[in-house]
């Protein structure tokens, strides 16, 4: 059953948002990261101390970094070892598809990382806040990867949040084991799983570190007269082509050639004011959805059943029922809202995907029949299966008008789901957001009767917002 972890516990939602920390849907990755420029002006008492924490471990690797001599020798192995951290049971948060871990960073990885430090040290800068942006230059190392490191340095201000919000909230804890060698700590439980779940404060949260745009290419050019020819000849040459490792290299090689432009951006990224996620109008979709599915689905209910036995064409038809209701709710009851921002931009079609996921279980939930929508954290390929007596797999991809792979979608990419599931029925539900003109989606219908009957149902969903009904007259 897909639910939020204050609703699994049964605490009431305004209560539990009072406690300022974020109330993760168990099981399903919410793709916010912690961003250590956050943790300096963090008004959770528990966090505090956070951002020293991130900057003493840092320092000591940059202390460490300066006195390798040559690769592998103790210094090396000894930096190595602090950018090794033990796995971390119960964030809720990053890429991570389960409540149980988020991305790692490997041997391969740490090597290369290193070699970037050891670099950019020998050239002169030794400012831990490297580590805070290191994610724009270094291939590999993104925001999650940045923000699993910062919870594991700060795993024990994290823990105290999370047993201050349970006590105060009366939500038991039990002791659960969160790093690998470590005692257990008193925690609240995934009542799916039994392992024991993190709180993390919605004031440290970001759908991007502002450290990104503080590596951009056009941004570090400005500070440096002949950095700014050698970029603009390669911008002006293939950068649109350049894959973003190539950027991120072409970046790195700039900050090691030219050290004053990297402790120019350093220092203005340190002084960068603080900006915090709007959760209220969540432009990335990446919170709202969850109880706005549940109130949609009580405000609209949907009657479903399923005949036994519960073969393939049986679950198709409920599945295409639940797909034109949300249709219905999309382009008649203003569910669309949810598909924008408040400034009327798009939001990422993910978005979609996690409306829909939640919309599907709810109903699925609400009429109690063993139907369960399942799928890679909530994206993707939404699969319908029993949770038992049926073998079949029933799928439906949920894409926006404005993603260029409309047509590879629906000619290559959920038949290959559909083939790697043993999928015999799929559904492609295509929501105009307004993103292909009036040719490309009469092209795209007529390449949908051109396919036959043996492709996947397509329905199309109208996701422009229109003027409610009582607006419309005038």
């Amino acid at each position: 059953m897909l639910q939020s972890f204050c609703d699994s516990y049964g605490i009431d939602p305004v209560a539990f948002d009072a406690t300022g920390a974020l109330d993760p849907v168990l099981d399903v990755d919410t793709r916010l990261f912690i961003d250590p420029s956050l943790l300096r002006q963090t008004e959770t008492p528990e966090l505090k101390a956070s951002y020293q924490r991130v900057v003493d471990h840092f320092s000591d690797v940059l202390r460490v970094v300066g006195n390798i001599g040559s690769e592998r020798d103790v210094f090396w192995r000894k930096a190595d070892q602090l950018l090794t951290f033990p796995e971390v049971h119960g964030l809720c948060i990053g890429y991570a598809t389960t409540a149980k871990a988020g991305s790692g960073m490997g041997p391969k990885l740490r090597a290369n990382l290193l070699k970037t430090v050891l670099q950019i040290v020998q050239a002169g800068v030794k400012d831990p806040a490297l580590f805070e942006i290191v994610g724009a230059f270094e291939d590999n190392v993104g925001p999650d990867r940045i923000s699993d490191m910062v919870a594991k340095i700060i795993l024990t201000d994290l823990v105290a949040f999370t047993q201050r919000v349970c006590s105060d909230l009366g939500i038991p804890m039990k002791p659960l084991l969160l790093v690998k060698g470590q005692p257990p700590e008193d925690m609240p439980a995934n009542p799916a799983t039994g392992d024991a779940i993190i709180l993390v404060p919605k004031d440290v949260l970001r759908d991007l570190p502002i450290a990104e745009s503080y590596a951009d290419i056009a941004y570090v050019a400005q500070y440096n007269e002949a950095l700014r020819a050698e970029l603009n000849a390669i911008i002006g040459t293939a950068w649109s082509r350049a894959t973003v490792a190539e950027k991120k290299q072409a970046l790195r090689n700039s900050f090691m050639d030219y050290p004053e432009v990297l402790l120019q951006v350093l220092q203005e990224y340190k002084a960068a004011g603080r900006s915090l996620y709007d959760f209220k109008d969540d432009p990335s979709g990446e919170t709202t959805w969850y109880r706005s599915a549940k109130q949609f689905s009580r405000q609209y209910p949907l009657h479903l059943s399923l005949e036994s036995p519960a073969d393939t064409e049986r679950v198709f038809e409920v599945v295409k029922r639940i797909c034109e209701h949300f249709r219905a709710l999309v382009e008649d009851n203003q569910l669309c809202k949810l598909l924008y921002d408040k400034g009327g931009r798009p939001k990422h079609e993910s978005a979609a995907q996690l409306l829909f996921y939640g919309i599907a279980a709810a109903y699925c939930t609400a009429n109690g029949i063993e139907l369960s929508p399942e799928s890679d954290g909530g994206r993707g390929p939404v699969d319908f299966k029993m949770s038992s007596g049926f073998d079949g797999r029933v799928l439906v991809e949920v894409k926006l008008t404005s993603n260029s792979q409309l047509f590879h979608g629906f000619d290559k990419q959920l038949p290959i789901y559909q083939k790697a599931e043993r999928a015999t029925r799929g559904v492609y539900l295509v929501i105009d957001n307004g993103g292909a003109s009036d040719d490309r989606m009469a092209a795209f219908r007529q390449h949908v009767i051109d396919a036959g009957v043996s492709a996947p149902t397509v329905m199309i969903v109208d996701g422009v917002p229109r003027p409610s009904a009582s607006r419309a007259a005038y």
